[in-house]
Order: structure tokens, then sequence, then C-alpha cells
């Protein structure tokens, strides 16, 4: 019976991890300010739209290229607490690491918006 418990007790902590990880997705804990336009073996394609005031609880991102569609000012908190500005300038493009834990928040005075490809075989390495 000892052992039966603690297997159970194995299997519910290696659930929970599951469910925190699946659940900092930020399709999965943000839906409301992402869709998803592409999804295949190799990329996510994902759309984010953020209206003034608007914040996004915590969640992660793979690695992966963005492109700014509606310029704007962002709060990023992450994890550790610390905060970083981002003025998003439209049509700025670039490259981004895997990004851990963290919130965002628009703290403009505009709709915000960016585009964010999500390569699947960098996430592996």
């Amino acid at each position: 019976m000892k052992a039966l418990r603690g297997l159970f007790s194995v299997g519910v902590l290696l659930a929970a991890g599951v469910v925190r990880v699946s659940a900092q997705d930020v399709i999965i804990v943000a839906a409301s300010h992402y869709k998803v336009l592409v999804n295949n073996d190799d990329v996510r394609v994902v759309e984010n739209t953020l209206a003034p005031g608007e914040k996004d609880p915590m969640h992660t991102h793979p690695a992966g290229w963005y492109y700014v569609t509606k310029p704007g000012k962002m709060k990023v908190v992450h994890e550790d607490g610390k905060s970083v500005m981002w003025d998003a300038k439209a049509g700025e493009q670039g490259w981004m690491d895997a990004e851990g834990p963290h919130t965002s928040e628009n703290v403009g005075t505009t709709t915000m918006g960016f585009v964010l490809v999500e390569v699947k075989s960098a996430a592996r390495k």
C-alpha cells in the first residue's frame, strides 16, 4: 500500500509539472490576445494584439522571429522581477531567443500588435 501511495504521489507531481509548463504556453494562458495563424511541423505563427491597459498573464515564448504590425509601448516583467520597457516601432523585426516566464502589459495609449514566428527546431536545440 505504501509503494502504491508513493507511486501515486510521484504521478501527481509529474502531472503538476506538465500542467505548469503547458499552462505557460501563451496560446493557452492568453488566448484572448493571441491567435494562431499557422501551425505545422516547422513553425507556429502567432499574432498578438493588446489594447491599452491589457496585460498577458505569466507565459513563455520559444525562439523565433517577430514583426511589429502595430506600434506601441509594452512593459515586460520577468519571473525574477526585472522589468523592461519595449517601445515597439511599426515594421520593427528581429530574432528573439527563447524567453522564460514573463508578463507583458500595453502601457501605451494605442492598441499594439506583433506577429511571432516560433521556430520549432530552435526549441529542440
